[in-house]
């Protein structure tokens, strides 16, 4: 009898403990989403809103960076200003794909648990006028008239960006218990040119596409107010704008003066040109053009891109996430050599993504378990590296660990910065979504 009391115990000790793992997870996606667009008392790394700059995540914000002495900005040719604290803008429009992701997957949970939606369908909608405005700014800031094209700049960070003030809500960017008086951007570092790498290229292309994907798949007809175009079609018309530029010049990117844009920033895009095009075929349905699958992108995109998913172990740790994040948004390759190649690489994230978009199954070899030994990981107070206060263990010290996973561990170069996290809030969301049967009610808690 004693035996078979202390085996109750234990069982009921160990689901217990599950459940709180499982409700802390839940607690930790809505910190992280207010450690994201800030609260009254801590600086976001992004504000929400139409104005420039806007809607638009930093990917590290360096806390005691001294203006007007820090290196990076006075090597990099920056706005100069007096204060301390650095937020940086790189790959931006990149990691804007994540960000528009995990709008589309929150509005999605949020619908499935009969919760309101109202606030993220506002936030989403200001995220794809975000994209929308960098796609019109890429000619402003060359100095010619702005147009939607499918030709966008990474960002339009200005020097001073949280110097202004939201006319909206008459809300400074900067609060006085964290200040960041200096920014690092596309466009506040240096001129953007074409050998800035501050434009268009085929990975910033594929992670926007995993946020459009996202958004088609899951919300294609919600839309933010009733007068408005809904979620899908917002998507669609932006799809069709970006292929369509790339297709221009047989798949090499060029500057709206016929400059090329170097392959070291991802200019040339034959390489990525077969899945692209498949992409945009299954958005946008014949809907702007009959077929992307054009200029190359079968007769020659195709068998490098075969060549490349046959070549991943010599490949740099870039070019596999490429192919990977790529793969999982084409529903007819194979979920089995996606599942073995994510899990080999480490961003088993992937096959979730290609699950999810496409209610296939997962992977037989990838397990929830195995996605909650991560999330259960991840800080609290978000993802960081070096830093004197950061908590992050390892595996929460990349700059993004679906993007960057060589650098989970910290990276080599001793860049020490808070970071914002949308890894742990994409997994956590596709977690959620997959498994929401099995996991408490997803519960809004922000705002």
């Amino acid at each position: 009898m004693f035996f078979f009391r202390l085996m109750i115990g234990f069982f009921l000790a160990i689901n217990c403990s599950f459940a709180q793992t499982v409700d802390e997870n839940l607690e930790k996606y809505w910190h992280y989403r207010a450690r994201l667009i800030g609260t009254n008392n801590e600086c976001g790394f992004l504000d929400i809103g139409l104005g420039r700059g806007m809607s638009l995540a930093a990917s590290e914000r360096f806390p005691d960076a001294d203006c007007a002495t820090n290196h990076h900005l006075k090597n990099n040719d920056c706005h100069l200003s007096k204060g301390s604290g650095r937020m940086h803008w790189g790959d931006a429009s990149l990691y804007h794909g994540l960000y528009l992701a995990i709008l589309a997957l929150e509005y999605k949970n949020l619908e499935i648990a009969k919760q309101n939606t109202d606030a993220v369908a506002q936030e989403l909608w200001y995220a794809l006028e975000a994209f929308e405005r960098l796609d019109s700014m890429a000619e402003v800031v060359l100095g010619l008239p702005g147009k939607k094209d499918g030709f966008f700049v990474r960002d339009d960070i200005d020097g001073d960006f949280y110097f202004k003030k939201n006319t909206a809500t008459n809300k400074r960017f900067s609060n006085e218990n964290e200040s960041y008086n200096c920014m690092s951007s596309a466009i506040s570092c240096g001129q953007p040119s074409a050998e800035s790498g501050s434009f268009i290229s085929q990975d910033q292309v594929i992670g926007l596409f995993i946020g459009f994907c996202m958004i088609d798949q899951l919300i294609p007809n919600q839309r933010y107010r009733h007068n408005l175009p809904t979620f899908g079609e917002k998507v669609r018309v932006n799809v069709d704008r970006i292929v369509s530029y790339m297709m221009k010049d047989r798949w090499k990117l060029k500057m709206p003066d016929g400059t090329p844009i170097p392959d070291k920033w991802g200019g040339n895009a034959i390489g990525l040109s077969f899945p692209i095009s498949t992409i945009a075929n299954q958005l946008t349905k014949g809907e702007y053009e009959k077929n992307y699958h054009k200029k190359g992108a079968l007769l020659l995109g195709r068998p490098i891109y075969d060549l490349l998913q046959l070549s991943l172990a010599f490949q740099h740790p870039t070019n596999v996430v490429l192919a990977l994040a790529s793969m999982s948004l084409l529903p007819k390759r194979s979920y089995k050599a996606l599942g073995r190649k994510s899990i080999k690489h480490d961003v088993i994230i992937y096959p979730l993504i290609r699950s999810v978009l496409f209610d296939q199954k997962l992977f037989k070899k990838i397990k929830r378990s195995d996605f909650e030994l991560i999330l259960n990981a991840a800080p609290y107070d978000g993802p960081c590296f070096g830093l004197e206060d950061c908590t992050a263990p390892n595996g929460w010290k990349s700059f993004n660990r679906w993007i960057h996973p060589h650098f989970k561990n910290g990276n080599p170069y001793g860049i020490y910065s808070e970071l914002p996290g949308l890894d742990y809030m994409l997994l956590y969301n596709l977690y959620h979504y997959y498994y929401h049967k099995d996991l408490p009610s997803y519960q809004q808690k922000l705002r």
